[in-house]
């Protein structure tokens, strides 16, 4: 069992570790709080986390954006950042990051309905997650955990000089 809190911490570092920026990094540990939170698997997650880098391409107008090229890490925050600013309609280039996409609108209170590639705004729903302790599968975790790790410092004997671990003190 997992706190939500536990969750969306482990996410935000397993994203940084992936490469991903910070500013996304938050937004994948928003939406995997939001998921876990209401018993919703964790795989469009772990499937942003893990998919290669692409470059982004997308074209705004009007109401409106179409992801040209890009990964689901970094092009879902721009379509949720396009329905936040009055946005209503997306078009992705890619139907596997469909999932993701409507959990990170979810997550910002927005309902959506997708078709294919094609996620139109409905209103608004209640982004409130349960509270309490999550089940996260070993499997998701260790991958997670795995990614988080790349963000570690190794230890030296000069570490706690630097500041790093307990101190003399404790």
């Amino acid at each position: 069992m997992r706190a939500l809190d536990e969750v969306g911490k482990m996410v935000r570092h397993a994203a940084i570790g992936a490469g991903i920026p910070i500013g996304q990094a938050d937004d994948l540990a928003h939406t995997a709080v939001y998921l876990a939170g209401h018993g919703q698997d964790l795989d469009c997650i772990v499937a942003a986390l893990t998919e290669p880098p692409t470059p982004v391409d997308v074209a705004w107008g009007g109401d409106r954006v179409i992801v040209k090229s890009g990964n689901a890490a970094m092009t879902a925050p721009m379509v949720k950042d396009c329905f936040a600013t009055g946005g209503a309609k997306a078009r992705l280039c890619n139907a596997a990051h469909v999932p993701l996409v409507v959990a990170m609108l979810a997550e910002a209170g927005l309902n959506v309905v997708a078709d294919g590639t094609m996620i139109k705004r409905q209103g608004r729903v209640n982004s409130d997650p349960m509270l309490g302790p999550v089940e996260i599968p070993d499997d998701v975790w260790a991958i997670f955990t795995q990614l988080a790790a790349r963000t570690h410092v190794p230890a030296t004997d000069t570490s706690p000089k630097g500041g790093a671990g307990p101190g003399d003190e404790d």
